[in-house]
């Protein structure tokens, strides 16, 4: 299970995985990058996918959850179920190859399907920040026509763009709720019965 790097994780993986698939043949070189909402607003130059880690949120359909348990039985607090926003911004000179480059992320991100373990774990420094077991969803949720205008009044250099939801992200607690330590043997007293006669 994943700590507070899982959010970083997910962001690295997204950009590894389109770096690593788009087609040079086709679109030659391209920067495949993460921005902040002030980097895009200021306009991106050269042809390439913007990156915009743009909403957290608590997946509300699974908040009630039980107490962690790992291998060795110790509990630990619930994790934080979290569904994390990423707006894909395919930037190009020429309207042509952009609408071409935002087609083809919609296509290969679709085809990627879930993204596995060994990806997520793949892009960043630290090693294991997910479980072998733990692949995340990433679908394609298009925005209300409120967000979306919203969104245009932000990024109005850039106002093509697909969004894209990671469901179930789960931040892990370090916060161990058992006060007694690991049970390593269970003793059982027998006793001798009272006659109540």
């Amino acid at each position: 299970m994943a700590g507070h790097q899982a959010i970083a994780a997910v962001a690295a993986a997204l950009r590894g995985v389109i770096r690593e698939r788009y087609p040079r043949d086709i679109f030659g070189t391209l920067t495949v990058d993460c921005y902040q909402a002030k980097d895009i607003e200021k306009g991106l130059t050269g042809d390439g996918f913007a990156i915009l880690m743009w909403r957290v949120a608590i997946n509300t359909q699974r908040r009630a959850r039980g107490p962690r348990t790992d291998i060795f039985g110790r509990r630990f607090k619930p994790s934080l179920p979290l569904d994390v926003s990423f707006l894909i911004i395919p930037v190009a000179s020429a309207v042509e190859k952009q609408l071409r480059m935002l087609g083809w992320v919609m296509r290969a991100l679709e085809d990627a399907g879930a993204i596995t373990a060994a990806q997520l774990n793949d892009y960043l420094a630290e090693d294991g920040i997910f479980a072998v077991d733990e692949d995340i969803d990433l679908v394609c949720d298009p925005l209300s026509v409120v967000d979306q205008l919203s969104m245009w009044d932000r990024i109005r250099r850039h106002p093509l763009f697909a969004n894209y939801v990671v469901r179930m992200v789960l931040l892990d607690s370090a916060l161990d709720l058992d006060d007694s330590g690991i049970v390593l043997e269970r003793g059982f007293e027998v006793g001798v019965a009272e006659d109540v006669s």
